[in-house]
């Protein structure tokens, strides 16, 4: 029988048993906890899915979740042809079913026992980046927003989240806010991550909202939620509170202790229960796209007390997504249920390639077929396996899984 993709159940039934947390909410012993390795694909995706499926079937199965940002889709949607010559949305849809039925060939050639496919950082319009002027796609029409379901949204978000200790907007925020939730820009936004969701089907989908405000992240975070619901995906969406940084920026983290660090697990509590989202990501002090040799260490204190404020609150456990996993100094394995990486195979694949060249030069200007084939991304597709190996190692999730929860 072939294998497909998993379902959104079946992967929160794997997050459910890696629970970080006992029936008491205090951890489990260290050996207990376990993380799955989320790896993200990038054009040309056959190279990078071959050697992460691969990895994923080797000595008994893993489990492994294939991430596909928008702008992956996007980009390998359109090629190399203009934005201005392959509409956006239709980019996504090409993009998209590229992507899965490159998944589901070689989880059909591996026989990989749990891959499920993710949706990654499909972002909404800044809120100071949102043209009036912008056109609505056809397609969007549906997901206009009319001012007065604007303000409701608005009105309803700001309600629940003062009782978390959230802070209240002003007149002049709440007016622009409204301007925002009815554009076209953002209708434009939620067709595509709707569309995305169509093609791939994917168990985990994150919204991507940034340094968004928070009454504001409330509001736009239960109305995709709500949509995804309403359209019967079975998808976990991952809601974000805050923004992970990019390479440089994590000198502005700041540590929370005592009472801050209560208000702020409170907040996200309140966050994840007002939304309804399944998934979760925080600043931990990580940041995208960490060079080689620069780490960060996570603020597992800040982990522990806002995971199990969530679960206090909201009443279920919601899995952690570490965003910018390439430079984390260590895993806090269960802590982190999901570690999304990314960095760290590009620059694996690129090294692969680059060595390559560098010791075939002369014959590669010579123009000989030996030094120029296939072979090439072969090598580079298993250095990005054995990279991958490597990562399920770190998360305690290499090998053995057989037809697990699947």
């Amino acid at each position: 029988m072939k294998k497909t993709p998993v379902s959104g159940a079946q992967l929160y039934s794997l997050f459910q048993a890696y629970n970080p947390f006992g029936p008491d909410l205090e951890l489990k012993p260290p050996g207990q906890r376990k993380t799955v390795l989320a790896a993200n694909a990038n054009f040309p995706f056959g190279l990078e899915i071959a050697g992460f499926l691969k990895a994923a079937a080797q000595d008994g199965g893993s489990p492994i979740m294939i991430q596909l940002s928008g702008s992956a889709l996007a980009g390998a949607g359109r090629g190399i042809a203009a934005s201005s010559e392959l509409p956006y949305l239709k980019a996504l849809r090409l993009g998209a079913r590229m992507g899965l039925a490159i998944v589901e060939t070689y989880i059909d050639a591996y026989n990989a026992p749990f891959v499920a496919i993710a949706l990654d950082h499909f972002a909404v319009p800044d809120v100071d980046g949102s043209s009036a002027g912008e056109a609505c796609y056809e397609e969007a029409e549906p997901y206009v927003l009319s001012r007065e379901s604007a303000v409701s949204m608005l009105e309803k978000a700001l309600e629940f989240s003062s009782a978390y200790g959230v802070p209240a907007p002003g007149k002049g925020e709440l007016e622009a806010w409204t301007g925002y939730l009815s554009s076209a820009s953002y209708a434009n936004a939620v067709a595509g991550f709707m569309t995305c969701l169509e093609e791939l089907n994917p168990a985990w989908a994150m919204i991507d909202t940034e340094e968004m405000p928070p009454v504001l992240n409330y509001a736009v975070t239960r109305h995709i939620c709500d949509l995804v619901k309403e359209c019967g995906f079975d998808a976990i969406l991952e809601a974000e509170y805050g923004a992970t940084g990019q390479a440089g920026s994590s000198e502005g983290y700041v540590s929370l202790e005592g009472e801050e660090l209560g208000k702020f697990a409170r907040q996200i509590a309140g966050f994840i229960k007002y939304t309804g989202a399944r998934g979760i990501s925080y600043p931990i002090g990580m940041e995208h796209a960490a060079p080689l040799g620069r780490k960060h260490e996570p603020d597992t204190r800040r982990l522990e007390t806002v995971q199990r404020e969530i679960i206090k609150e909201a009443g279920y456990y919601a899995p952690f997504a570490q965003h910018g996993g390439t430079g984390a100094k260590q895993l806090a394995k269960g802590l982190v249920a999901k570690n999304n990486v990314n960095t760290h195979f590009l620059v694996t694949m690129a090294q692969n390639l680059l060595g390559h060249f560098m010791k075939n030069k002369e014959l590669i200007e010579q123009g000989q077929k030996s030094a120029c084939g296939s072979d090439i991304y072969l090598a580079a597709a298993e250095a990005v396996c054995q990279a991958a190996v490597e990562k399920m190692k770190e998360g305690g999730t290499y090998g053995g899984f057989g037809a697990g929860l699947a």
